[in-house]
Formats: structure tokens, C-alpha cells, sequence
């Protein structure tokens, strides 16, 4: 069993919704000894090429992380509070009938009207129901309470003064409509594939590599380029409002916890490459400097998936396009695709993976690989597996469906959770 961690007081729970199917059942925070249990439970579809003690570790280990340390994260679990429950979490803790975890993230929501929130949101994740449990609507009168609910959580470490919760993420492994009937709306969920194994015409990467030393840099430099574009872009006719999750060095980080604790177990050692970074204008500072929007340079940071030996990309960044800088943007993606597909086939790994690539990003890929049509690379729209999907929380807090005209900007593998 995965040693203790330290565990916050349990948040502030709102009434519950009257349209649950059992609303005699309760969603609370787990205790750290049902927050074990739920990964006993979970763990034999979750562990993958774990062994289930280093399963435990692993889970132990990317919660301490400074993204989920001190009430970044939070353990639900559904329970009947008719049913005895032993304390100590006996070893078939049937009193846990559904589980699943939140992650705090920081965000943004800018609208039309020119109005700018900061805001937070919860990623959702690890929703598991045991198979004795199963087929009973457990897991969605869950997720109908933790929609709920979550808009109004305080902050964990300042109960006092928190930005509110502007929406709520999860990635659907079941298809579009079970999530969207309870309130997520499935949004963009596709990603261009493309093999490790280099063309002979294709040239040597002049990409600098990105260690993690450089991520925090990087990382300030890649959100106040977001916060930019997502204020100053213009709006289309069909957008009211554009959300976006931040993609910081905490969360950077949370992703290669599970990477190197993973790479140490199944190789021996852990990746030190983080991505890869290009320059756009002479002169680019690397890495950027304190107030930098990264508009000199292009990078991407990506992780390594051992257990389906593919190299994804968390985050892709290029500044905006012009008439003046656009050559040399596509010159400098295609370095990346480069430095990526090198690293992929470093480890063994046989293809790379971005998620909701732009056009010039498939374009760069195409001029690497070939046409999509001739086999160079895939472009797949995902139906089933890894489906982002929304619950919009409007001010008032009167609203749990988003409304139509939100853009979920920056949707790329760094939002997952």
C-alpha cells in the first residue's frame, strides 16, 4: 500500500441537485485510507506496465507534485451513508460506490464585451466504478454532484479570497453522449499522428533541446502569449467567449512526474529532453526572458507514453502568424517535428502525437512526411477515446450547460488530466 500523504480539510460541500437518480447517496472527499482503496480498486485497469505496488507509488507520487500538493487535488468518492463503514477502510471497502479525482488549474474566460476573468477550473479525472457496483448509475449521480458542486469550492489554501470556478474539463474514454447528457459538452478532440522514423530527405534538426531547468521560462513566456491572444484576437460572429487553461510549469510538471516515475521503472532511467525550441527572429533570447510574450521563437513540450512507446506533445507554441514572420514560423515548426520525431525513435518509440494541430503545424508535418493520402502521417478526429468535454459555470452560478459560443482555446495534451 502507497505510504500516507498529507490530506487537506475537506472542502465546503454545496446542497445537491434533485435530479440525481439516488438522492439518498453522498459525495464527499475521501479519507487517505479510502483514497488508497480507490486505487486498489482501480488499478487493474489503470496500471498498465506497473507492477500494482509501483501503481500505488506512481498515484503517491504525481499527488505530492507542486500542482496537486495542499489541496490541488481532491479525492471524491460516492457512498451510502446507510451502509457500515469501518474507519480503518477494511480491505473490500464496499461503501465506495463510484470514485474520482479533481485537479485545481488556473484559467481564463474573456469575452466579447471585452470583459476579462481570472477563474479556475477542476480537470476531472480517474472516474471508476467497481464491477460489483456497476450498471447502477453510480458514476453518474457522481458526476451529477461533482458538477455541482465544484463551482463553488473554495480555494484550499485561502479560503478567504479565491478566483471562482469558471468551468469544469474532463476527457471522455466512452464516446460523446454519456458525459454531455449530465453536462460536458464534447469539444475538438482529434490529433495528427506521425512516425519516429525520418524520411532520408528529410534534414537535420536545428532545434535546442528544452531540459526542465528551462521550463519555468518557457512556460511564463507561453502564457502571457496566451493571455494576449485570447484577449486581443478578434472575436468571430459565433463566439461569445473563449476559455483557456494555462499551460503553467506546475502543470508541466504534474505530466513529467508520471513520465519519469514510469520511464525509471520500465528502463531504468528517466527523460531529461523536455521539447524542443527554434527561433523565429536572429537574435531570440534562449530561454526567453522575464516579460517575454514568445513571440522571437517556436517550442513545443512534450512527454514520453511508455506504456504505448509514442512521444506526445503537451503543448505547441508559435507566436502569431503574419505576412511577415509566417515563412519562418513554418520553417521553425518544422524543426520541432523534426527534434520530436528523433526523440520518439531515441527511446524506441515508433510514432509522435499532437493534439489539435493548427494548419500550419499540418502543413510542417506534410512538408516533413509526405501527403496524409500517401501514408506520411494520419490526421485523426477521435469519437470514442480522450473526448475534452466542458461544463460551463455562468457568474451567477445559475448555469451547469454551456451556452452556445464558447471557444475552448489551446486545447492540447498539457489541459488533460
Amino acid at each position: 500500500m502507497a505510504p500516507s500523504t498529507t490530506h487537506p480539510s475537506s472542502p465546503t460541500l454545496s446542497s445537491s441537485p434533485p435530479d440525481i437518480k439516488h438522492p439518498h447517496l453522498v459525495l464527499r472527499p475521501a479519507t487517505i485510507p479510502e483514497r488508497h482503496h480507490t486505487w486498489v480498486l482501480n488499478k487493474t485497469s489503470w496500471k498498465g506496465i506497473l507492477t500494482d505496488n509501483a501503481y500505488y507509488l506512481r498515484e503517491a507520487h504525481i499527488s505530492s507534485q507542486d500542482l496537486t500538493r495542499n489541496g490541488g487535488i481532491t479525492y471524491w468518492i460516492l457512498v451510502d451513508p446507510a451502509t457500515p463503514c469501518n474507519p480503518a477502510c477494511p480491505q473490500s471497502p464496499d461503501h465506495i460506490l463510484s470514485a474520482c479525482e479533481a485537479i485545481r488549474k488556473p484559467c481564463l474566460i474573456a469575452r466579447k464585451n471585452g470583459e476579462v476573468e481570472e477563474v479556475i477550473c477542476y480537470g476531472i479525472g480517474s472516474v471508476y466504478t467497481s464491477e460489483r457496483h456497476r450498471g447502477k448509475g453510480y458514476a453518474k449521480s457522481m458526476l451529477q454532484l461533482l458538477g455541482h458542486q465544484v463551482k463553488s469550492l473554495p480555494d484550499p489554501s485561502n479560503p478567504n479570497e479565491s478566483p471562482r470556478v469558471g468551468f469544469s474539463v474532463l476527457y471522455s474514454d466512452i464516446g460523446k453522449q454519456f458525459y454531455h447528457k449530465i453536462g460536458w459538452r464534447p469539444h475538438q478532440s482529434s490529433h495528427i499522428s506521425f512516425p519516429s522514423k525520418l524520411p532520408t530527405s528529410a534534414p537535420s534538426s536545428k532545434a535546442k533541446n528544452v531540459l526542465k531547468s528551462d521550463l519555468r521560462a518557457l512556460c511564463a513566456s507561453d502564457c502571457a502569449h496566451i493571455r494576449r491572444v485570447v484577449t486581443k484576437t478578434p472575436f468571430a460572429p459565433d463566439v461569445e467567449a473563449r476559455c483557456v487553461q494555462f499551460p503553467t510549469v506546475e502543470v508541466m510538471d504534474w505530466h513529467h512526474a508520471r513520465e519519469e516515475f514510469i520511464g525509471q521503472y520500465a528502463t531504468s532511467k528517466a527523460p531529461t529532453v523536455k521539447g524542443a525550441w527554434a527561433p523565429i527572429q536572429q537574435g531570440a533570447e534562449y530561454p526567453p526572458k522575464e516579460g517575454s510574450d514568445g513571440s522571437d521563437a517556436a517550442w513545443v513540450i512534450w512527454t514520453h507514453d511508455f506504456a504505448e512507446k509514442k512521444l506526445v506533445f503537451l503543448r505547441l507554441h508559435a507566436p502569431t502568424i503574419v505576412s511577415s514572420n509566417e515563412s519562418a514560423v513554418a520553417e521553425a515548426i518544422k524543426q520541432l517535428i523534426i527534434a520530436g520525431a528523433n526523440e520518439a525513435e531515441a527511446w524506441g518509440f515508433k510514432e509522435v502525437i499532437s493534439w489539435n494541430p493548427d494548419d500550419i503545424t499540418e502543413v510542417a508535418v506534410k512538408n516533413v512526411f509526405g501527403k496524409e493520402s500517401e501514408g506520411g502521417y494520419d490526421l485523426v478526429h477521435r469519437e470514442m477515446d480522450s473526448i475534452a468535454s466542458l461544463m460551463w459555470y455562468d457568474k451567477d452560478g445559475s448555469e451547469e450547460t454551456e451556452p452556445a459560443g464558447i471557444e475552448w482555446c489551446m486545447n492540447e495534451k498539457f489541459a488533460w488530466c
